[in-house]
């Protein structure tokens, strides 16, 4: 069985805004004869805008492939064995963003979210295979990759 998880974006947030006022501003400068330019901006926005990170596991082969998807379409990575691992655990996040503007008002943003993440043989989280917005989709989660990758689950030091 083959597991595919889209885990994030490259620009979320309040980033994401701002690339939206890009390709405003790029259909602008198109408008205005700047063609060239115009386009190089929007396929840069672009570009970011719809390219994000994730993870693919193949429970039949006992494989792990971090990864990359340009433009939502060109993915790259490496399969990894799942033999240097040695279960799974659960982090709970909290990341925030803040961005500022010329006169120094500020916008944050607090996202809170649960990542399951492969445990290395040094029993050190090494990536996060999924992302859960609260704590019991998290532990349903995290017990369906227990049985299909047939790791145990271990909790997190603080």
């Amino acid at each position: 069985m083959n597991v595919n998880n889209k885990l994030e974006y490259i620009l979320e947030g309040p980033k994401a805004f701002v690339a939206y006022l890009f390709i405003l501003t790029a259909i602008i400068i198109i408008f205005m004869g700047h063609v060239i330019a115009g386009v190089l901006i929007s396929l840069f926005i672009i570009f970011l805008l719809t390219s994000y990170s994730g993870v693919e596991i193949d429970t039949a082969n006992r494989r792990v492939k971090q990864y990359n998807k340009f433009f939502g379409i060109i993915k790259t990575g490496k399969w990894k064995t799942l033999n240097s691992f040695i279960g799974l655990t659960l982090v709970p996040m909290r990341r925030i963003n803040t961005i500022a503007s010329r006169a120094n008002l500020t916008n944050t943003t607090i996202k809170k979210d649960y990542r399951i993440y492969l445990v290395n043989k040094a029993k050190k989280p090494a990536f996060a295979i999924k992302i859960c917005r609260n704590r019991e989709q998290a532990q349903n989660s995290i017990d369906e990759f227990s049985i299909w990758l047939k790791f145990p689950v271990y909790s997190v030091k603080r």
